[in-house]
């Protein structure tokens, strides 16, 4: 397996390597796996590194990197919370209520029927489904 190279990777996200987005790029990508986070558990994880960031900064990375199509914006899990997927391909997820954490239903094991048509002038984008669970 080939070693995580952050800045090679913003670069073909057409981002600037600066020293935060270095360190949250290797911090969701570094390791190969899924993962769910906040910009606020992001931003404490670099704090705990000892390289702390504003919260601004961390927001407008993650956000250039779901523009880039690096990451993926799940919204409606927690009322006000945003949180971004690693995982980019179309997929659902389930919501713990309990533990607030965000765990992705396998491809396939899902089928929606039945969407009704998008409002006039709209285009569907797509169908994110959360499943509550406690």
């Amino acid at each position: 397996m080939s070693r995580f190279d952050p800045s090679a990777f913003l670069e073909t996200c057409g981002l600037r390597a600066t020293r935060p987005r270095l360190k949250i790029a290797s911090i969701l990508f570094g390791d190969g796996r899924d993962r769910h986070v906040t910009a606020e558990w992001l931003a404490e994880e670099i704090a705990n590194q000892g390289e702390p960031v504003a919260l601004a900064t961390v927001y407008n990375t993650l956000h250039s990197l779901v523009s880039a199509g690096a990451l993926r914006e799940v919204r409606g899990a927690s009322a006000g919370t945003i949180v971004f997927d690693t995982h980019t391909a179309p997929h659902h997820h389930f919501y713990d209520e309990t533990t607030g954490e965000l765990t992705d239903i396998a491809s396939g094991e899902l089928s929606v029927a039945g969407i009704p048509a998008a409002p006039a002038g709209k285009t569907i984008a797509g169908c994110d489904i959360i499943i509550r669970v406690r």
